[in-house]
């Protein structure tokens, strides 16, 4: 039987995780390997350095091909950033044939939305933009509106109301230049991973009654808003849980490294919570000797910092939808920074969003392999990127299984970069 393999990749500002699956005829995956490695080469969500970039992204492909013993293949890609933007268009399409109604069917679907895009595309300041995902809201017919699914009605003409999720072309175009130089001869799909978390994380009550995604990551935060089971919008705070560990290292005067273990390890949000008596080590920098800090003191940097990044959330999220009280199912966190002990608590309180909250974990039914370390808040986009894989209906299947020569992988990289870089006219 012939195997359909998808790779998941997260590339994130604090690390490039991967994952290798394999699909069954029964629609059940596999996770056969898996590779995560330090994002050397992107900050914010933007790749600021070419060569390194794709050297983490070999990195990490490398160590899941080793895992699974297969090749990437259907690979896609999670991205996120400011550069990210959503529009509203309408698709138009005429129904009529010899002046009577026509019954509609898949075909003057795809025709409007391709309407849409079209139109998307000659709006002013948008030439500069990739269209990364087209979600239909909702229709019309002649003069109903509000249709959800007007397959097998009848009209003269149709519209269709579309939110369009552009991303900026000259991202897109290094993000795929990196995997070039990574030596990978398949173009990725790109993929918005925050909306592909959200389609994992958030049920349809969720979505009618309304409910935000917070996709608290190293450099940035995502965030999605549903109203009515309607995507609404996309936006991206350039704050993350890297500015908490940075707090940390400059309170606690230790390495960043070391901060970033008592984030993970200590982390908390509410110092009431925390032992007034209870102390931790904290290594010095440089060889000095370490001295030992109170939790209580340490979950105060925390919380002075969790708390801005969630008022700038506040703040931004009531710009694009004032309405936030009118989110009835609150908000889900996932991410890295989601793992802090009683972040929930803070956001349900009345200086937070007022709102009811809760962290999400991945959701692996259907999954079986080697899962161990991705059963937690940080990889719920991994996971997510591959029901969306699923969903794409653009997989590829292998006829055979292929191995991999890893030497040869892992010496052919530099050989890449130089090759593209000699062709590149700086």
């Amino acid at each position: 039987m012939a195997e359909t393999i998808i790779t998941a990749i997260n590339m994130g500002s604090s690390e490039i995780s991967v994952a290798i699956a394999l699909l069954n005829e029964n629609k059940k995956l596999e996770i056969k390997g898996k590779g995560i490695v330090t994002s050397d080469g992107i900050e914010k969500g933007i790749v600021k350095d070419l060569p390194l970039t794709a050297e983490s992204i070999q990195k990490a492909i490398k160590i899941a091909e080793k895992q699974s013993d297969v090749e990437v293949e259907n690979i896609f890609v999670g991205i996120s950033g400011q550069h990210i933007i959503c529009q509203e268009t309408v698709g138009r399409i005429s129904l009529a044939t010899d002046n009577q109604p026509c019954e509609i069917n898949h075909s003057h679907i795809i025709a409007a939305i391709n309407d849409g895009k079209n139109s998307i595309k000659t709006s002013a300041n948008i030439e500069k933009y990739e269209i990364l995902e087209c979600l239909p809201l909702f229709y019309e017919i002649d003069k109903q509106d509000a249709i959800k699914n007007p397959i097998g009605m009848s009209g003269f003409s149709m519209k269709v109301h579309l939110k369009i999720i552009l991303a900026d072309a000259t991202h897109i175009r290094n993000i795929k230049k990196c995997f070039e130089l990574a030596g990978i001869k398949k173009e990725p799909t790109i993929l918005l991973g925050a909306l592909a978390t959200a389609d994992m994380v958030m049920n349809d009550d969720e979505r009618k009654l309304g409910c935000a995604l917070l996709d608290i990551g190293e450099g940035t935060t995502d965030i999605v808003i549903f109203q009515q089971s309607l995507f609404l919008s996309y936006l991206c705070v350039s704050m993350g849980g890297g500015l908490v560990s940075n707090d940390l290292a400059s309170g606690l005067r230790t390495p960043p490294s070391s901060a970033e273990i008592i984030k993970i390890e200590h982390g908390n949000v509410l110092p009431s919570t925390v032992k007034a008596e209870k102390q931790i080590e904290v290594d010095g920098i440089g060889g000095r000797q370490p001295i030992k800090r109170p939790l209580s003191w340490i979950s105060q940097i925390i919380q002075i910092r969790v708390k801005d990044i969630i008022d700038t959330c506040y703040k931004d999220m009531l710009a694009v939808y004032p309405d936030l009280d009118r989110l009835n199912a609150g908000l889900i966190l996932t991410g890295g920074t989601a793992m802090l002990e009683n972040i929930h608590l803070m956001i349900e309180d009345k200086n937070g969003f007022n709102l009811p909250c809760k962290v999400a974990v991945p959701d692996t039914k259907g999954f079986s392999g080697s899962l161990q370390q991705l059963d937690n808040s940080r990889y719920v986009q991994l996971i997510a990127i591959f029901s969306y894989a699923i969903k794409s209906g653009s997989l590829e299947k292998q006829p055979e299984k292929k191995t991999i020569m890893f030497e040869q992988v892992g010496s052919n990289i530099k050989n890449n970069i130089l090759k593209i870089f000699k062709k590149i006219n700086f």
